[in-house]
């Protein structure tokens, strides 16, 4: 079978996987500091937070499957609160990318850029942590380019994180 990425809906059994998964993936992520991992994924990505998307017609979660497996996930938000100071017409971001294999972040971002061509957005931006190497040369890879953003009203840790855009 081949990987597809499709909107997910927010029922119980996907967010106790998708909580899960952020757990472990943070952790690992923030492997000298578990401690903030973790913290990071109970704040953004705990069940509670994840219920709340399905009231937020401008919050969308994406995920990779193969067949019927749920692999990886991200969150596309195209609320003007989030995207605002982008120089763009309608942006959308991408954030809270939880993967663990290199080829899902391909599968996630060439889907949200549909999505983001069907819906008529000019912008896709997206943030990752400067320590998520692998994130950040996928992103390269798929001709987005660091920008400086001091706007964001989301800043979650102490980790410094980049932010990545490009035109569609």
């Amino acid at each position: 079978m081949h990987k597809v990425a499709k909107f997910v809906v927010i029922i119980n059994d996907n967010v106790v996987w998708m909580e899960e998964k952020a757990l472990h993936f943070y952790s690992d992520l923030f492997a000298d500091s578990k401690e903030i991992g973790e913290k990071y994924a109970r704040e953004n990505l705990s069940s509670q937070q994840l219920f709340k998307i399905q009231n937020d017609f401008s919050v969308e979660m994406l995920m990779a499957y193969d067949g019927e497996n749920p692999l990886s996930f991200m969150k596309l938000n195209s609320s003007r609160l989030s995207n605002q100071n982008l120089d763009a017409n309608k942006p959308i971001g991408i954030n809270h990318i939880v993967y663990f294999n290199p080829e899902d972040i391909s599968v996630l971002f060439k889907r949200a850029e549909e999505v983001a061509l069907q819906r008529k957005h000019d912008l896709i931006w997206a943030k990752a942590f400067e320590i998520d190497t692998t994130l950040i040369e996928n992103l390269k890879s798929l001709g987005y380019e660091e920008f400086n953003y001091e706007n964001d009203v989301n800043l979650d840790t102490n980790e410094k994180q980049l932010y990545f855009k490009k035109s569609v």
